[in-house]
């Protein structure tokens, strides 16, 4: 929507008239074709790294203000007119099934999420993987990349995988369509690779075909219908354009290799975007009726107005020159404004504590353009981002499309769902059998990590009003730093088993991008439920893994604890928790989850007591020193624990290894090294079942010096020893030449020295040892560079 325009560009713009486009066919047999293994059976290539700057040269990426100029102030007048402004009034409990999918296995931005299921299978694709599932979220095969779908499949892509998936169940035939373009190719040729399932298994086996594309084929979009599959791209080469092809279904499903491809590739200055074929569910379309490709227009970038543009693909496998892709209908639709801001390719939307904005893709129509025949009438359901406030602010505009009898299209309901200033994007929309209508999105603003939501719409409801509350599939956490790029779609599929149920799949951020997979229903009411596991007594030397806890039915979950531990994954049912300090002093700690519904109300809190066993503590004592010939006596200290032995890495012996207080006789090899390192060991009480181990060095030396004293046998007393606190040392029968006393530890670290120059035969040192710790100690006097040591021993 614009406003104040100038009044030549007005008249300009309103006078030129829509084009009429010639037809510019290429028909085209698949290039490869080839009968594949059963998947189970081909080789699984495994997901990883990718280096995808290739990308960067092909890909420009324009931004929609690029690829139509900015030409209208954006900033509306007045508010959104369809914004709805009546809150919802049905209660939402909420998925009854939520589990997640892939995620960035490969590490590239973004998913591209897709996804469809059928009556026994969920088939997940994303860039550049693919993953099944059965319908209660059981993973069946993968993920893996998607190049598995034609390995072995020789051409000029052979090795690349270069992603922007489509996975679609054809309900007609019980049959699974998968694709993915090949771009990145050995001799620079573009192709759409396409797999057919043989069977309604998505694990048997596949007709692999490949359709070469005269430019890069990005963005692919595909639709199934009763005459061909369908699908929309948006070319890069001279020049940018749409083109729209139709494959032969019929003769793909037959696994024909001569099956065609009818293109049509617009001239330049054409005005469709990003068009969306459109993608039926349920009934088929009459018979003949051609396949719908759909896109909007903004009146800011150039347009006579805001519009939805309508053209019609017909195909005749007959005789293909009858075919057409033309423009039927353009209609005006209550004004909105597809620009946001900026900021480069369009990355708009606010993150928690990060500066990186994320991209709206507010340029096009959001995956799919569902279909639905009721036979009095016939539905398209779209929907894309728009700023319903002028403040960048996004919110989703949403549309059903009715067709009656031989009438044209025309607008039956319309609606921007826009609740509060927190932003929705990304959106996906579709309608079940019976009217309702399921929209599922992205949300995130400055406060809010990027999460998963959806509301409905039941078939009553007044027009253009989602009338089922908003609720939350998924919360995030954290923000998706240095990647704007987001999306590129998501995908919302109706349950071909019952034609109600909804499925929708879309991404989230909980560090990285990850995807989730939701089923739907209007009608259920899933009860929110936590347990936090029962009480338990652990050791508390361990951290405690529960994996008793459990959750249903959330949106996220906390832990919390009492102490001053933490847990390794705070918003997951099942978490290790690492006991604090202040927990390991402790005899218990308390525990809660806390599981959050889906309603963004609701809550529920569970505890348990983690009761905490004290490890048992063991000290062998310090390192002592003992002269050659003595035992040494050994006094450990050991609590909280069932039992202890001492043990050797010499060949000494222990005169009982069982007690605490015990006396250790050297060994001839303990001698000769001059220590030994000696080991005592705590057996724990039930729960801790980890022996606590303390080691502690023997040092043995030979106590008196090789050189010969005074002849008068000089004389070291230490009075008394052991010692606890004042100890004398006298020295006696030494000569009068100058001698220094020394105190040394049993590392021989110097702890005390006094030097004696004059002295009668008798000197007396008193020391006071009370603030040194218990051990032994050795006394040495060095006189005349001759040496003799005492041993002390401090209590």
């Amino acid at each position: 929507m614009k406003k104040n325009y100038c009044l030549l560009l007005f008249c300009l713009t309103f006078f030129i008239p829509q084009l009429v486009f010639s037809q510019q066919m290429t028909v085209k047999k698949a290039a490869y074709f080839r009968k594949s293994k059963p998947l189970a059976e081909m080789t699984a290539v495994l997901p990883g790294l990718r280096d995808r700057s290739w990308k960067d040269s092909l890909v420009r990426n324009l931004a929609f203000d690029e690829h139509h100029p900015l030409v209208g102030q954006l900033t509306p007048a007045q508010p959104d007119p369809v914004r709805q402004i009546s809150p919802p009034s049905i209660p939402n409990a909420g998925p009854i099934l939520n589990f997640a999918g892939i995620g960035n296995v490969n590490g590239v931005y973004p998913p591209d999420t897709e996804g469809d299921v059928s009556p026994d299978y969920y088939f997940q694709m994303i860039n550049l993987s693919f993953a099944i599932y059965d319908k209660q979220g059981n993973l069946l095969f993968g993920p893996v990349n998607n190049s598995t779908l034609w390995n072995g499949f020789i051409g000029p892509w052979t090795g690349t995988n270069d992603g922007d998936p489509v996975v679609l169940y054809d309900e007609l035939a019980d049959r699974w369509l998968a694709s993915q373009f090949a771009v990145n190719t050995s001799n620079g040729t573009y192709w759409q690779l396409i797999a057919i399932s043989q069977s309604p298994d998505p694990m048997g086996s596949y007709y692999q075909y490949a359709f070469e594309f005269p430019a890069f084929n990005d963005y692919p979009k595909f639709a199934v219908w009763p005459d061909a599959y369908y699908a929309s791209f948006n070319m890069f080469g001279n020049y940018l354009r749409v083109a729209a092809a139709a494959f032969e279904r019929d003769a793909m499903l037959a696994g024909d290799p001569n099956a065609r491809m009818v293109l049509f590739d617009l001239p330049p200055n054409s005005d469709p975007w990003s068009m969306l074929p459109s993608d039926f569910d349920g009934n088929p379309p009459p018979n003949g009726a051609p396949n719908y490709f759909a896109y909007f227009t903004d009146n800011g970038f150039g347009a006579q107005e805001d519009a939805f543009k309508i053209w019609e693909f017909h195909v005749d496998w007959i005789n293909v020159n009858n075919s057409s892709f033309q423009p039927v209908v353009s209609l005006a639709v209550a004004p909105f404004d597809a620009y946001f801001c900026d900021a480069p390719r369009g990355a708009c939307i606010p993150q928690p504590s990060s500066d990186q904005g994320l991209e709206t893709l507010s340029d096009r129509l959001m995956y799919r353009l569902q279909y639905r025949n009721f036979e009095t009438y016939q539905t398209l359901m779209a929907c894309h981002s728009v700023d319903f406030d002028g403040l960048a602010h996004a919110g989703i505009r949403w549309y059903e499309f009715r067709k009656t009898g031989t009438n044209p299209w025309a607008i039956y309901q319309q609606g921007t769902w826009a609740p509060d200033d927190l932003n929705r994007w990304m959106p996906s929309i579709a309608m079940n059998a019976i009217g309702d209508i399921a929209l599922g999105y992205s949300v995130s603003s400055e406060s809010y990590s990027p999460s998963i939501r959806y509301t409905g719409r039941t078939a009553n409801a007044p027009l253009g009003q989602m009338n089922l509350q908003e609720a939350e599939i998924i919360t995030g956490y954290y923000a998706q730093s240095n990647f704007g790029r987001w999306g590129d779609y998501a995908m919302m599929a109706v349950d071909p088993a019952d034609d109600t149920s909804f499925w929708f799949t879309t991404e989230y951020v909980r560090n990285s991008w990850k995807t989730r997979i939701a089923k739907i229903r209007f009608d259920a009411s899933p009860s929110l439920f936590a347990f936090a596991g029962p009480d338990t007594l652990i050791c508390n030397i361990v951290p405690y893994n529960n994996l008793l806890s459990t959750a249903n039915n959330y949106r996220t979950v906390a832990w919390t604890t009492s102490g001053d531990g933490h847990f390794n994954q705070p918003h997951e049912p099942h978490s290790i928790y690492f006991l604090g300090p202040q927990d390991k002093l402790s005899d218990s700690v308390k525990l809660s989850l806390t599981a959050f519904g889906y309603d963004l109300l609701s809550q529920l809190t569970d505890s348990m007591t983690l009761f905490l066993h004290p490890s048992p503590y063991c000290n062998a004592g310090k390192d002592t020193l003992i002269c050659t010939g003595d035992p040494a006596y050994l006094n450990g200290v050991v609590y909280n624990a069932d039992s202890i032995f001492w043990s050797t890495y010499g060949d000494g012996y222990f005169s009982d290894p069982y007690s605490l207080n015990t006396t250790y006789f050297p060994g001839n090899n303990d001698v000769n090294k001059g220590y030994v390192n000696l080991k005592l060991t705590a057996i724990p009480i039930a729960p801790c079942f980890f022996p606590i181990e303390d080691l502690m060095k023997l040092s043995i030396h030979v106590c008196t010096s090789t050189y010969e004293m005074a002849k008068d046998n000089p004389v070291i007393e230490v009075v008394p020893n052991p010692v606890h606190q004042i100890v004398q040392i006298r020295l006696k029968g030494f000569s009068h030449a100058p001698l220094s006393l020394q105190i040394l530890d049993i590392k021989g670290n110097l702890l005390f020295s006094r030097n004696f120059k004059d002295f009668s035969e008798e000197i007396t040192q008193t020391i006071d040892l009370n603030l040194v710790p218990s051990g032994t100690y050795l006394i040495q006097v060095v006189q005349e560079q001759k040496a003799i040591q005492k041993k002390l021993i401090k209590n």
